[in-house]
């Protein structure tokens, strides 16, 4: 199957709204997971409308316990600590609806509580109908004039999005523009012909109570849109959710009414404790470990659109600056053999960090890059590599199955050749913040344009790490969703953009390279520029690669829920059955 990477308005729609071109990509719906020999591997489920109006239903029991790998950094998504992981779930999609949203089906655009239709009206402008009557969850009218505010906050050019988590990595540079209470226009930096595509994270609270609150308020609390709201954030304990009585649902399944009244949030570092509070009835869904998963109820497994990479800081270290070393790093590391040893061949060695069905991946730059140990030790030479600068690789444990494993694995090769390398298991937050101190963190337009250098890269390296760290970050980690299945508008942004708050790469070419993709009309010249995009990063060996991470969730035998195709979770979604 193909879809095109344009939005389609649901029912109402605007007629006028242009028609999307056929794609030329093959395979743009994810893959399915290559996780093999797991039972109860689900089906994909036939294609539904996804603009029906859901069938009311009913759930067995009113409390569903959600276990998570760690603590939430924040419950608010304003603050910058909102990630897309799923120890992050309540200020995403549980308090939050985003604007619009990706039917796991169809892979088309939706809308959730708060839109009624969309159309484009110029090649840098969306034009949104807000549906009446919406309210957040303190009571605060839903309107244009608050739309609009969180828009221009989460595209502002000069601090590049306030430091708002993911939105300004996805739709770059907008403006909100109120035409009247239920009317709003986008407005974007540049073309954006699959704006609707890249609404997956922009969310919004009642400004009057952002205005009016602490930062230390922000990310306690939320007044949000979402189908639950807060009732109490147990720092150290738990998160107590509530479904919202007000929350009005939309022409999808994904913006449905609640059926599970009480949502409780909790964490456990240890994969074998999520998989025992499953198997003794004290949880009713958590994230699992392959080795735990004949141990729980009831299994699903997906893709979750992930791809598990090690990002370089190519302008900060005095060594990752060498394209030559940063090759060697990727040819002396032994792919299939980790596969083999580590994950027992349930995974698959990947060499980009967008997943197959992602515009602008092919078979041939998402190949691995192989093993050669020998061409790893010449780089080092021709490089001049000097040991005494030690390369750190980052990373937390519980990001994917057995990270700590691989990682100690991935260090072993890179001593074999001769570098001088160590590990580090960090906490999710200090692994995330030292992942951003790279040059578009924190920093302004201003503090560009004032830096000395006559190119990116030297002024970024001028400028030096940014906040909060203000040290080289070495080689980080993540496991990167690309939701809206187009590489340049969410990889290019976020981890190969010099403004990228997550990007250890300044490199002007592939700056142009990516604002000429991202600014291109749906069809093949867009798929064109994207698969030279991807070719260029791959070529300049900008991030080490390793696999699509597949996930796998254990739940209580009763509870109904399917995975979505990135690391999102929306309770209302769930159900639990009669026994």
């Amino acid at each position: 199957m193909t879809v095109a990477l344009v939005a389609c308005g649901g029912a109402e729609q605007a007629t006028s709204a242009p028609a999307a071109p056929t794609p030329t990509v093959a395979n743009v719906i994810p893959a399915q997971p290559v996780i093999k020999d797991v039972p109860n591997t689900p089906v994909p489920a036939a294609k539904a409308d996804p603009t029906a109006i859901p069938a009311v239903v009913v759930s067995a029991k009113d409390t569903v316990r959600i276990v998570t790998e760690g603590e939430p950094n924040s419950v608010g998504f304003a603050t910058g600590l909102c990630t897309a992981n799923i120890l992050d779930i309540v200020c995403e999609d549980m308090v939050q609806d985003p604007l619009l949203w990706i039917d796991n089906d169809t892979f088309e655009v939706v809308p959730l509580t708060g839109v009624e239709s969309w159309e484009q009206t110029a090649p840098d402008t969306w034009r949104f109908k807000l549906r009446p009557n919406i309210k957040f969850h303190n009571g605060a009218e839903w309107n244009a004039t608050q739309a609009a505010f969180w828009i221009s906050f989460g595209g502002d050019e000069e601090t590049g999005g306030n430091n708002n988590a993911n939105a300004f990595s996805y739709h770059g540079v907008q403006k909100g523009v109120v035409i009247d209470p239920l009317t709003m226009d986008i407005v974007c930096g540049v073309a954006c012909p699959i704006l609707p595509r890249t609404m997956t994270f922009v969310k919004f609270q009642d400004v009057e109570w952002y205005k009016n609150t602490t930062e230390d308020e922000h990310s306690a609390n939320s007044m949000g849109l979402g189908p639950y709201k807060l009732v109490e954030w147990r720092r150290g304990r738990n998160v107590e959710l509530e479904a919202f009585d007000d929350y009005k649902p939309n022409k999808t399944k994904d913006a449905q009414a609640p059926t599970i009244e009480h949502v409780i949030v909790l964490w456990r570092n240890e994969t074998l404790i999520r998989a025992a509070m499953l198997e003794t009835g004290e949880a009713d869904w958590a994230q699992i470990s392959l080795e735990d998963r004949d141990r729980v109820p009831k299994v699903k497994v997906g893709t979750n659109n992930e791809v598990y990479m090690f990002p370089f800081d190519t302008v900060h270290h005095p060594e990752l600056t060498k394209i030559e070393v940063r090759e060697a790093l990727n040819l002396a590391t032994d792919c299939e053999t980790m596969m083999t040893e580590i994950f027992d061949n349930l995974f698959e060695c990947f060499g980009t960090t967008a997943q197959l069905g992602t515009e602008g991946v092919t078979p041939e730059n998402s190949a691995p890059y192989g093993y050669d140990p020998v061409r790893a030790r010449e780089l080092l030479e021709i490089a001049n590599y000097n040991p005494e600068n030690v390369i750190k690789l980052n990373i937390r444990s519980n990001r994917i199955p057995k990270d700590v494993e691989h990682g100690e694995a991935v260090v072993s090769y890179w001593k074999e050749v001769g570098v001088n390398a160590e590990l580090h298991v960090l906490e999710p937050q200090v692994l995330s913040g030292n992942g951003r101190s790279n040059c578009g963190h924190g920093r302004t337009k201003s503090d560009y344009e004032a830096a000395a250098g006559s190119t990116l890269h030297e002024k970024c390296k001028n400028l030096g790490p940014g906040k909060p760290y203000f040290k080289s970050m070495h080689v980080g980690s993540a496991a990167t969703s690309t939701e809206s299945l187009d590489f340049a508008s969410r990889q290019g942004r976020l981890r190969n953009s010099c403004y990228g708050r997550s990007s250890g790469v300044c490199d002007d070419k592939l700056e142009a390279m990516m604002a000429e993709a991202i600014a291109t009309d749906t069809g093949p010249l867009r798929v064109q520029r994207n698969v030279a995009v991807v070719d260029y990063i791959k070529a300049n060996f900008f991030f080490h690669p390793n696999f699509v991470n597949v996930a796998i969730y254990g739940l209580a035998a009763d509870l109904e829920w399917e995975p979505y195709y990135a690391p999102r979770i929306r309770p209302n979604s769930m159900r639990f059955t009669a026994k």
